[in-house]
């Protein structure tokens, strides 16, 4: 190893050496008579053989990919020039030199490496409150990046001010670089002497303080004199001292940190710039004017105090009361500044609340109202909530703009419409909206004609193109026709292609002619592929991202697949692909992707708490949460990652060990492996599972996404003495089940968000096969699927979904039910919410309505008394009880609508049954086997996560359901009936995180 110090004062490291470019062509002297000065002439001659050598270790694929020249072939300059450029931009070269040899039969390659050195490590000798990732962000290089000189310095600097804004005024900074000639390592070493932190001199204001003195401004500040100085704390006083300002009327003051000033005894003195500004006094009508100054405060935040912003304010205003029905509302304002003072007038008249009556249309002779109307925001009065019928006049100009748009491009090209008139209703409160449609002539599509596109058939144009002679004439469909054109030819390899599209209309308006002129260019390709920047993931795994090969047409399309692809790994911070411009020889374009990768080991830990809707004890549970993972083994791209959960009140938890592998079997499949323990509840069992999961999958096209599912598991009820006596049909329901099933699943998604869909539709299915493998015992066919259609409509949403299942056990005469925790379930947030979670089924069946009791055995009185005065002796457990099914019918119908900002409201209606069989499933609505219906209403938040949701539904038949209370020995057996008893079906409150589907 080399040693290599630097001191800052003294030293400068030497430069990298310059890219040389060596060819020797040698020869015997005067073999062709040549003078000694001129080359000899072996371009043109065969290769016989390509070597390479280098100084330290290189990929040998990656070399061997990059060399342009290639054994018999003839020896060019533009194949000698490509594999120097090729090789020196991995940045893995300092210096490329290639020499040939005349040899029998044509020329002898040799390419010479000489390795670059790469930052690994780059660590901080420290002692400062700083962290290590602030510092590494601080500096002009990372981990892995060429090492070079000039950066280290820059470096040193970058730290420095980073350290000065501490408070470590008086830190200095020595890199020190070790260089490593077996692996091409520079090991980075910062030494920081910090010293001690510098305290805080008394703040200096540049400017004029008045009528604030400066020990008030002083007074709200939180870095007071004597404190550690840091430069964040600083500017946070500036912040604070603006708002102080603003608080006390002075609007257009602000506070600014200019300067961190040395003091001759080693503290630091804050500058401040102070602009204080004019009073400024609000005088309002109609409105308070503590109301104002709020709400023109929040409005402040990052602007300027002006007029415009108080023109901004009154806007906003009106608008917000127009939202309130108030459609004649006024807002006005008046600014007049004398002296310190800056007086803002404000004047509000909300009027009358009024509504919008009817819509009246006219001169439409060709589009119907309903159509037109379809295409507004603004509407009629209606149902409360849902149609209010409030009337904006923004969002009116909108709605006009929109019908304008519907004719425009569907064929009326001179279609006007004048500014809507608002006239009186047939009641004081109500509004009628006049609109004055004029159409014109409508223009259909006379001719088509593409001139210019001699790479493209008729069938390919048909296909791309959807203006068609004889379709009405639409501007915005020829334009999007024209970057289609244009689209396909750059996405296969035409990248310099244009097209311009012309149309003409005839003289009375009812024809159109549609000119697409392409100016194909020239055709490029996609030359080599050159990755840098990796250090630890093998360059082999990066190209597998790669969506070309070398020799196909160019493809913006595949350079951006490619760049999401290799950010979907995860391993880099940064990935940037950079196309190369066309080799003029012959138009093959280098692609560089540049990566900076990310560190690969994170930690998870931390305190939670969760709520648990399917138990009924401990729902409200606290956990603590710990976890490790490592998403680059190896430079693979594999990630392997442990997760402990535990919460200690329940005593449930999870440990999940998980194993990526990106390329299964050397192909793009990646496969998942999960090895993990769980222990949660349903209802009032808990479940314990422990086991495997092999899981691949892969997407086809963009919507479309095919997975295949392997599973051991180990399933074993916790408590099994609290199992419903239904159970009791199968001799080992309180036995564990081991099972290994094996299923595909489909998901194809078409909505257009899949957090907050309003549009588009989803479709999953799903099959499970459980046979006997290693000892298992379960036997079953699982089938279920769901679908979901999302619209838009009435300014919310209206939103279906259908689900269903069904489930096929074999050997059931062995004694082995299906596992518990694979059964279907109804009842609750997101199958139907007028029924307790996963408690809605056919009593008796696939749910136990009876409540059992036990001898009491302490002192006193049992449980059972205070329901049953003639049970005193015993303790109650009430029913229901989960039981489950293998059939599954639910049907759900909502329409989500906003109220105000991310608060919106729901209405809702839920369908859904749990059968015994599959065979018993049944259409039929209500009745004793038939689907139980629910509606209800909500109110939902809208976070980054998803929606946090707060419903109410109740039953549409809500019964009476009969029961009995029976005396159970301690492992549940039932030994005797002790009373009869009903209870009363009631709604049910639920609060939960997403949507229901």
């Amino acid at each position: 190893m080399r040693h290599h110090r630097i001191r800052k004062e003294r030293r400068r490291l030497v430069a990298a050496r310059a890219l040389s470019v060596l060819v020797l062509l040698a020869a015997a002297a005067g073999a062709a008579g040549q003078q000694p000065s001129e080359p000899p002439p072996l371009y043109g001659q065969t290769v016989v053989s390509v070597s390479y050598t280098s100084d330290g270790p290189v990929d040998a694929e990656e070399v061997g990919r990059l060399v342009s020249i290639k054994s018999g072939q003839p020896l060019t300059e533009e194949e000698t020039g490509s594999t120097i450029r090729h090789l020196f931009a991995t940045r893995r070269y300092f210096d490329v030199r290639i020499e040939a040899e005349s040899m029998p039969g044509g020329v002898a390659v040799t390419v010479h490496l000489f390795r670059s050195f790469r930052v690994n490590p780059l660590k901080f000798d420290d002692g400062v409150s700083v962290s290590r990732e602030e510092m590494r962000r601080a500096i002009p290089f990372s981990e892995g990046a060429v090492f070079q000189s000039e950066e280290l310095e820059e470096g040193a600097r970058a730290l420095k001010r980073r350290l000065d804004a501490e408070g470590y005024i008086a830190s200095t900074i020595q890199p020190e670089v070790f260089f490593d000639r077996k692996t091409f390592d520079a090991r980075v070493v910062y030494h920081i002497d910090a010293g001690k932190p510098a305290r805080t001199a008394p703040s200096l204001f540049d400017g004029e303080t008045k009528p604030f003195t400066r020990q008030e401004l002083l007074k709200k500040a939180h870095l007071d004199a004597g404190d550690r100085y840091r430069e964040s704390k600083a500017r946070a006083d500036a912040d604070r001292l603006t708002k102080f300002l603003h608080k006390n009327a002075r609007l257009r003051g602000t506070v600014e940190l200019i300067a961190a000033q040395p003091t001759g005894d080693g503290r630091v003195m804050p500058v401040y710039r102070v602009t204080v500004g004019p009073r400024v006094v609000f005088v309002t009508r109609g409105i308070r004017e503590k109301q104002v100054l709020h709400e023109v405060n929040d409005l402040l935040e990052g602007q300027i105090f002006d007029e415009d912003l108080i023109l901004q304010y009154t806007e906003n205003k009106r608008r917000v009361l127009q939202r309130k029905g108030r459609y004649r509302a006024k807002v006005d304002y008046a600014m007049a500044e004398q002296g310190d003072v800056l007086t803002v007038s404000v004047t509000v008249e909300e009027g009358t609340k009024f509504a919008v009556e009817k819509i009246a249309i006219a001169g439409n002779d060709s589009v119907s109202d309903k159509q037109l109307k379809k295409l507004m925001v603004t509407q009629q009065k209606g149902l409360l909530f849902v149609r209010p019928g409030r009337l904006v006049d923004t969002v009116l100009k909108d709605d006009v703009d929109a019908m304008l748009g519907y004719y425009q491009t569907r064929g009326w090209v001179n279609a006007r419409i004048a500014d809507p008139q608002v006239t009186e209703g047939s009641k004081p409160d109500r509004l009628i909206v006049n609109i004055r449609v004029t159409e014109g002539p409508r223009a259909i599509i006379e001719s088509r004609k593409v001139i210019g596109a001699e790479h493209l058939s008729p069938d390919d144009l048909e296909k791309i193109l959807t203006v068609d002679p004889g379709k009405p004439f639409n501007p915005n469909l020829v334009r999007q026709d024209s970057f289609a054109l244009q689209n396909r030819y750059r996405d296969r390899g035409w990248r310099e292609a244009s097209v311009k599209d012309n149309w003409t209309l005839s003289a009375d308006g009812t024809s159109a002619d549609v000119v697409y002129d392409v100016e194909e260019g020239m055709r490029s390709f996609f030359g080599k592929t050159i990755v840098r920047g990796n250090t630890r993931t093998g360059t082999d795994r990066i190209t597998r991202h790669v969506t070309w090969k070398e020799g196909d047409p160019y493809s913006e399309q595949e350079v951006l697949t490619t760049q999401r692809n290799l950010t979907r790994t995860g391993v880099f911070r940064r990935v940037e692909l950079r196309p190369q411009p066309a080799d003029p020889a012959n138009q093959t374009r280098p692609v560089e992707i540049a990566v900076q990768e990310g560190r690969p080991l994170a930690l998870l830990y931390g305190l939670g708490y969760q709520y648990a809707p399917d138990a009924l004890e401990n729902r409200n549970d606290p956990f603590g949460i710990v976890g490790v993972s490592y998403n680059n083994l190896f430079g693979t791209m594999r990630s392997a990652s442990v997760e402990l959960q535990y919460a200690p009140i329940s005593r449930r938890g999870r440990a999940i060990l998980t194993f990526r592998e990106p390329f299964l079997f050397n192909t793009n499949l990646p496969l998942n492996v999960l090895a993990f323990y769980t222990r949660e509840p349903i209802q009032k069992i808990d479940i314990e599972r422990v086991g495997s999961v092999l899981e691949t999958s892969r997407l086809f096209g963009r919507y479309l996404r095919v997975g295949l599912r392997y599973e051991y598991q180990r399933i074993e009820p916790v408590n099994p003495q609290d199992l419903s006596n239904i159970e009791r049909e199968f001799s080992k329901f309180d036995q564990p089940i081991r099972q290994s099933a094996i299923g595909p699943n489909l998901f194809y998604d078409r909505r257009d968000d899949i957090i907050d869909p309003r549009t588009g539709y989803y479709v999953t299915v799903s099959t499970k096969y459980a046979f006997p493998l290693l000892l298992a015992n379960a036997r079953y066919t699982k089938l279920s699927g769901q679908g979901a259609y999302f619209r838009s409509f009435a300014g919310g949403v209206f939103a279906v979904a259908a689900r269903g299942g069904a489930i096929f056990p074999y050997n059931v005469e062995k004694g082995v039910p299906v596992p518990l925790a694979e059964r279907f379930f109804a009842g609750g947030r997101t199958t139907n919410r007028a029924f307790e979670t996963d408690l809605l089924g056919i009593p008796g069946e696939t749910v136990d309505p009876d409540t059992r009791a036990t001898v009491h055995t302490g002192e006193g009185v049992g449980s059972c008394a205070a329901t049953y005065p003639d049970l005193t002796g015993y303790d109650c457990d009430a029913g229901p009880r989960i039981v489950g099914g293998n059939g599954f019918l639910g049907f759900n119908a909502e329409y989500r609508f906003p109220i105000f900002g991310n608060l919106g409201g729901t209405i809702f209606y839920d369908a859904a049954q749990v059968w015994k069989r599959p065979a018993d499933i049944r259409l039929a609505i209500e009745g004793d086997r038939g689907l139980r219906q629910g509606v209800g209403v909500g109110l939902r938040y809208m976070t980054p996560i998803g929606p946090v949701r707060v419903e109410y539904g109740w039953p549409i038949d809500p019964r009476v359901v009969p029961f009995n209370v029976t005396l159970v020995d301690d492992k549940g057996n039932v030994v005797g009936v002790l009373a009869s008893a009903t209870r009363q079906e009631k709604g049910r409150f639920f609060f939960s995180i997403g949507y229901p589907f």
